[in-house]
């Protein structure tokens, strides 16, 4: 079965939950970045090694962005969702969205494992990042 994900419609937003560590006092790392008041670094849109190269986010089919929010910090912390849209992801080839459904259901990835290079994983992230920040804050507590 073909995991990437085209069903939902391209125009569906996928929910990402950005973590505490990449904000204080409302205001992102030294590596961030500010457009329309809003301050998020790449790294919130970037996998880590544990991840292995899929970065998580919530299929907004099934959740809202705060319905997201809410599912999330039951476990883990969250200062806020910004959202993407399949289009927006699908933008920047390689990448891809794959509905898995692990750990739970409505659970997506956005594949990076065909991009190479860590600087280009950088530079993917800081332009899915950029499309999340224009959009702005889908749901902030």
């Amino acid at each position: 079965m073909d995991r990437k994900l085209y069903l939902m419609g391209n125009k569906a937003l996928l929910h990402r939950q950005i973590h505490p560590t990449f904000v204080v006092n409302n205001i992102v790392s030294n590596q961030a970045f500010l457009e329309n008041n809003l301050i998020i670094s790449s790294g919130a849109f970037t996998p880590t090694i544990k991840d292995e190269d899929k970065l998580s986010v919530y299929d907004g089919t099934i959740f809202s962005a705060k319905d997201s929010h809410e599912h999330f910090i039951a476990n883990h912390s969250s200062c806020g969702v910004l959202s993407l849209s399949i289009d927006e992801i699908n933008s920047e080839n390689p990448l891809f969205v794959e509905m898995d459904n692990e750990p739970f259901e409505g659970h997506c990835s956005i594949n990076f494992s065909s991009v190479i290079s860590r600087n280009q994983k950088t530079k993917k992230a800081g332009k899915l990042r950029d499309f999340a920040v224009k959009r702005n804050w889908t749901y902030k507590p």
